[in-house]
């Protein structure tokens, strides 16, 4: 066996063309070789390996793969064809077959073994050569782009089809934990060369993450195992930089070395997604392999795809979640500003009663006390003071209700009122999703944190918002406004605007006072309750006629 290199290869900045010659007659081999020499040198270097014989051949073809082979048929140990069908299977580089007999059926058998082409020897022929190379060359790369696009096309399809499922299990409220092992599931399957792939939420605490969906052998450990992002210098990176992050491989890249998403089993190529949500990363999805991946842009699409979708997924189960919370919030605030308010008419009522009775009552004692019987007057004593007892409690608990219904019970702490806002206008609003209102939301991009009991300026808004909704029952022009502002007296404002028939002129005095209402069922605390939060908080509610009709209720909140 022989090699023969063109004089330019190392010179030259190109990929040398690796040429394959089995050709057992010498003089045949030279000329070939020439003629690829005299015509190839010019356009491109090129590297000849001449083998006698089949069994030449076989030993190079275990070690090495040529661009291109010319073989002839006839050799001292067998046939060309056998190398082709016992050795090769389907080819796969392109390959030339030479004869110097123009047998059409060896032909026929040579281009069904998989030949590019057919060369019967002659002078006429070999000058010809270079250009019989140039050809099968030309139409191998052909040849083999398209079948890269095709295969690249059913990858793609099989991807599509993947996200269409996964999006149509999101919009159908699958539940959450089934949704992301069906998501790894898929990878896997779409992606052949990924031998494991994770998915981990974000915790509340923002530092750990928890293994909701794993394959190969994480599978065990799903919903049993986490990870903290300061401990782990991979996702601390995800999660800081909200980026995605390769590794080509571990092996070499030091970078990401012992995390937790390499951790054992010898993977050697990995990616991770954040899962980005609304308010920051929600979690990571991770891909690996025990090989060097090569990523294609298809592939990164796709798994990036099915991260954002995993993410909405997430972020509609939090906000389910937080509006669950809301909801059984406000329903509570409600139940309990309304004893409150109850309580405090109750307080006004019957405290001075209680009192005269408790007065009453010690002046009997003073008046028995006068008596001449002492057993007798000891026993009705002991009787009346326990009854004086009972009594005074009794108008500590009024006392005490009245004190819950002034100040209340829940803390404040600084929060977003454009969070708080919309939170309780989107709560208010579920029932009137389906209608043909049209809300529209001005909240101020810059407004400052306030101190304030967040459960109780939601039942405001809640309130108002559902004011709005009632207000515009018999209307054509259905439309709600809220908005947020700051003022120049180190104030907030929030409006709720509706295009209703606005407030009855004999009504704007009675408005805020308890028992007033002007629904057939109402009970007149809605709006006597949110006055008294708004007034709790050193803030002041108050509405006004909406522009082109309506009704507008404003309230403010201090910034300090």
């Amino acid at each position: 066996m022989r090699d023969l290199t063109s004089p330019k290869e190392k010179s030259s900045s190109l990929k040398p063309i690796h040429l394959l010659l089995v050709e057992d007659e010498e003089n045949h081999a030279v000329l070939i070789q020439r003629v690829l020499q005299k015509h190839l040198i010019r356009r491109q270097p090129f590297h000849v390996t001449i083998a006698g014989s089949l069994q030449e051949a076989r030993e190079h073809l275990r070690t090495a793969v040529p661009d291109l082979a010319i073989i002839d048929i006839r050799l001292p140990d067998g046939s060309g064809i056998d190398l082709l069908t016992a050795e090769t299977g389907a080819p796969s580089f392109p390959i030339i077959v030479t004869t110097s007999y123009g047998d059409e059926k060896i032909a026929v058998k040579a281009m069904k073994a998989g030949a590019l082409d057919y060369v019967v020897k002659s002078e006429a022929a070999f000058n010809d050569i270079s250009h019989v190379v140039e050809r099968a060359l030309r139409q191998w790369h052909e040849m083999s782009e398209r079948k890269r696009a095709e295969k690249e096309l059913e990858n793609q399809a099989k991807q599509l089809m993947a996200l269409s499922h996964i999006s149509h299990q999101v919009l159908s409220g699958r539940e959450i934990n089934a949704l992301m092992g069906e998501a790894v599931s898929l990878i896997g399957r779409t992606l052949k060369i990924i031998k494991c792939a994770k998915i981990l939420e974000l915790l509340p605490d923002h530092k750990t993450l928890l293994l909701r969906a794993a394959t190969g052998r994480w599978s065990s450990l799903v919903g049993q195992t986490t990870a903290v992002s300061d401990q782990d210098p991979l996702i601390n990176h995800v999660l800081a930089s909200d980026e995605v992050v390769f590794v080509e491989d571990l092996r070499t890249d030091e970078r990401f070395r012992g995390s937790f998403l390499f951790e054992q089993y010898g993977h050697i190529s990995g990616i991770s997604f954040p899962l980005s949500g609304q308010d920051g990363c929600l979690g990571i999805l991770w891909a690996c392999s025990d090989q060097r991946w090569m990523l294609s842009n298809n592939d990164i699409s796709f798994l990036q795809s099915l991260a954002n979708t995993l993410a909405v997924a997430i972020e509609r189960k939090k906000t389910a979640a937080r509006m669950r919370k809301l909801q059984n919030d406000l329903l509570h605030a409600n139940q309990f500003s309304t004893l409150g308010e109850f309580g405090s008419t109750l307080a006004h009522e019957v405290n001075q009663p209680i009192t005269a009775v408790i007065n009453y009552i010690r002046a009997c004692q003073q008046i028995i006390m006068a008596g001449k019987e002492p057993t007798t007057l000891q026993t009705i004593h002991e009787l009346m003071d326990k009854t004086a007892g009972e009594a005074g409690r009794a108008a500590s608990i009024i006392h005490h209700l009245r004190e819950f219904a002034r100040t209340g019970e829940l803390c404040r702490t600084y929060e977003s009122l454009n969070t708080t806002v919309h939170d309780a206008s989107q709560l208010a609003l579920g029932e009137a999703a389906d209608g043909d209102i049209a809300v529209n939301f001005e909240l101020s991009p810059r407004l400052p944190p306030l101190c304030i009991n967040k459960i109780q300026i939601q039942q405001v808004v809640f309130n108002l918002v559902r004011n709005a909704i009632e207000a515009l029952t018999e209307t054509e022009r259905k439309r709600i406004t809220i908005k947020t502002a700051s003022t120049q007296k180190h104030t907030v404002e929030v409006q709720v605007q509706d295009t209703g028939p606005g407030i009855n002129p004999l009504s704007k005095d009675k408005i805020f006072k308890q028992r007033f209402s002007t629904k057939n069922k109402g009970m007149g605390l809605g709006l006597p309750i949110s006055h008294s939060i708004i007034k709790a908080h050193y803030g002041d509610l108050w509405f006004s006629e909406t522009p082109g009709g309506g009704a507008t209720f404003h309230f403010t909140l201090p910034v300090t």
